[in-house]
């Protein structure tokens, strides 16, 4: 039975569908700018962002930890082929293409058009150009004012937004050795799982009021 894959593991094989259809060489860094540009383009045209992973400003500028996750889940699944080689310029580099003729994918129709037009229009760009293009805009300008890296990237242009994984991990903590309930068996795995699960609702919500100020 062949596998659908949804959410951002179905954002990142539908950029990599529409590369090998266009004749566009992707490797990690240019996977991460292209698929940081469509989020950014679809918030702008007043959508979510597709990818559903949070984007930070790391060494080569926006960039997501889960996208690593992602990449070798699908390596696993015999979907992704990860090719190390070396460039024209003698420097590693890590390509990515797709191992299968036709994946299938659940993905948001309008976001799957944004990927074609991000990878049609900048596509061709060079893995340092990308990265270049991506420090020009609004969000990493944001953070670059404050000169401090691995801040969280407000894709709608405003300042960085606050970190709220330290604050997540000592609930989980206090959660996870917190005595068992005598009526519920696996009642502090459940409340860890639902400190999880409400992590975005506490991001939005968070935005709301930053917004309002």
């Amino acid at each position: 039975m062949a596998m659908t894959m949804r959410g951002s593991s179905a954002a990142v094989v539908q950029l990599l569908r529409v590369a090998r259809a266009s004749g566009v060489m992707i490797n990690r860094t240019k996977l991460a700018k292209l698929l940081y540009l469509a989020d950014l383009e679809a918030v702008a045209q007043g959508y979510a962002p597709g990818s559903g992973v949070e984007w930070r400003w790391r060494h080569y500028g926006p960039y997501s930890n889960a996208l690593r996750d992602i990449e070798t889940d699908l390596e696993l699944a015999g979907i992704v082929r990860v090719n190390e080689t070396v460039n024209f310029f003698g420097t590693p580099e890590v390509r990515l293409v797709l191992a299968v003729e036709t994946p299938q994918v659940e993905i948001d129709e309008r976001f799957a058009e944004i990927v074609e037009t991000i990878v049609s229009e900048k596509g061709l760009l060079s893995a340092t150009q990308l990265k270049d293009l991506t420090y020009q805009t609004q969000p990493m300008l944001e953070a670059q004012k404050l000169g401090r890296r691995e801040v969280r990237l407000d894709l709608t242009g405003g300042e960085p937004l606050p970190d709220l994984e330290p604050a997540l991990q000592k609930l989980r903590a206090m959660a996870l050795t917190m005595p068992p309930l005598d009526d519920e068996a696996g009642a502090v795995e459940d409340l860890a799982e639902e400190i999880d699960a409400l992590s975005e609702a506490r991001k939005e919500a968070t935005g709301v009021m930053l917004d309002g100020d």
